[in-house]
């Protein structure tokens, strides 16, 4: 699968400005042959909303999201796109999956707040699995990644590539990339992420976008450089057979785990 990764500056509450550069990728995808492409967490308006976050947040039936799902209809590419949803009366950070015929295939919304999150955001308990040509895809966003329970539970459901838009800043660089390539080998699946870049406020956001194989192998790094990174990405690749972590869990984990959670 060719995924292009739109790692670039959103302007902080600027819709029509993050819309332009959003459709700009798209079209640009299109030439490089892309699949998909994947944009940062809360490309659409910007990370820092704070208060505003209401103000800005939008639901699925946006003329944003609408122009957006033209775009990859007319171009024959897919998409995730990251923005505040407006949703049962509350806010999440969403990722929505567009497909390449310009439909709503899925929305995740994000479970693990962090930070100050926390005060603008409900969490998200749901972790869809849908499927691009004949690939099976989960998507998390950011903060979601340093859990590993996440990660495993879109594999359990069938997941063979996971997919994740983030707003990472200074100082957490080996954080992000020492848990991606976690994630990846654990579960034995490739997992891509697209970071943002630029400053809001008092955060740095770093970059380093990448795509890794389910050995943990670096198939692309992005560095610091702004643009639209194409990358072949192999999808159900054969499992280690001595490994095979999947099917050597002791099931009984499971139960031990939610019963050490009940107890915390």
């Amino acid at each position: 699968m060719r995924i292009s990764l739109a790692q670039f500056t959103p302007k902080l509450k600027s819709k029509d400005y993050n819309l332009s550069r959003i459709l700009d990728y798209l079209k640009e995808a299109g030439k490089q042959g892309a699949d998909l492409v994947l944009f940062p967490e809360m490309s659409l308006t910007g990370y820092l909303l704070e208060e505003e976050t209401e103000t800005f947040a939008e639901t699925l039936d946006s003329g944003f999201l609408q122009t957006i799902q033209k775009e990859c209809r007319q171009l024959n590419v897919a998409a995730v796109i990251s923005f505040p949803e407006k949703y049962n009366e509350a806010s999440y950070i969403c990722a929505l999956c567009i497909d390449s015929r310009g439909n709503i295939l899925e929305r995740y919304h994000k479970s693990h707040l962090f930070d100050s999150e926390k005060k603008y955001f409900a969490k998200g308990s749901t972790y869809p699995v849908f499927t691009i040509s004949g690939i099976r895809i989960g998507m998390i966003i950011c903060y979601d990644l340093e859990f590993p329970e996440v990660s495993r539970l879109l594999r359990l459901k069938g997941a063979d590539l996971i997919l994740v838009s983030t707003a990472n800043m200074k100082p957490y660089e080996s954080y992000q990339d020492v848990f991606l390539k976690s994630r990846a080998m654990e579960n034995e699946i490739p997992m891509v992420i697209c970071n943002r870049l630029g400053t809001e406020g008092e955060l740095e956001f770093f970059g380093e976008s990448k795509a890794v194989d389910g050995t943990g192998k670096v198939l692309f790094h992005a560095g610091i450089k702004e643009g639209l990174f194409p990358v072949d990405v192999p999808v159900q690749a054969p499992l280690d057979e001595k490994l095979n972590y999947i099917n050597n869990i002791h099931p009984d984990i499971f139960r031990q785990l939610i019963d050490a959670g009940n107890h915390y």
